[in-house]
Formats: structure tokens, C-alpha cells, sequence
């Protein structure tokens, strides 16, 4: 009993875990390959952070972490603390606006 009890918590704890995904837009990269890295491996870093992929050319990265532990500003302070990249929190439109092309 005292297994079953333990398994439902960790599912139910599982199942309602609040993720959050943010837009960050990153200045400052100058090359793809040790820039980008550099970024990830600093946010992959930040306890809380779930997953972190960069879009070098568009110089946005995409942040997924649980939202319980971590709020978007505390990963652009880490960010601007770390690195020399100029580093902001985008809003949803924003990133709709940047993302198409003609």
C-alpha cells in the first residue's frame, strides 16, 4: 500500500508539473557554433531549466523550464551575468513578427 500511495504522488506530481517556455532574443553572438554553445550550456546549466534550443541567425533562444522554480527573468539575469550577450525576454507577438518572411 504504502508503494501504491508513494507511485500515485510521483505521477500526480509528474502529470501537474508546470512547464513554461520563453522566447529570449540574444545580441551579441557572433559565431554559430561556440556562441550558441556557449549560450545552451550556461542555461542548460540554471537549475529548473528543462531544455534550451538557439536559432542562431534569428539570435533567439527557446527556453522550456518549470515554472514552479524558475521565472524567465531570473534566466535573462543569468544570462547577462554570464555572458557578454545583450539578452531580453520577448513577448509572443514578438516573436510571431520576427519569425516570417517575404
Amino acid at each position: 500500500m504504502k508503494y501504491l500511495t508513494l507511485t500515485i504522488a510521483l505521477f500526480a506530481t509528474l502529470l501537474f508539473a508546470k512547464d513554461n517556455k520563453t522566447t529570449l532574443k540574444v545580441e551579441g553572438m557572433k559565431c554559430q557554433y561556440s556562441c550558441t554553445g556557449k549560450l545552451t550550456t550556461v542555461v542548460e546549466n540554471i537549475k529548473g531549466v528543462k531544455e534550451c534550443t538557439v536559432d542562431f541567425e534569428k539570435g533567439f533562444a527557446t527556453v522550456v523550464f518549470d515554472e514552479e522554480n524558475l521565472a524567465s527573468k531570473d534566466i535573462v539575469d543569468v544570462l547577462t551575468e554570464k555572458t557578454s550577450y545583450k539578452v531580453s525576454e520577448m513577448k509572443q507577438q514578438d516573436t510571431k513578427k520576427e519569425t516570417g518572411s517575404i
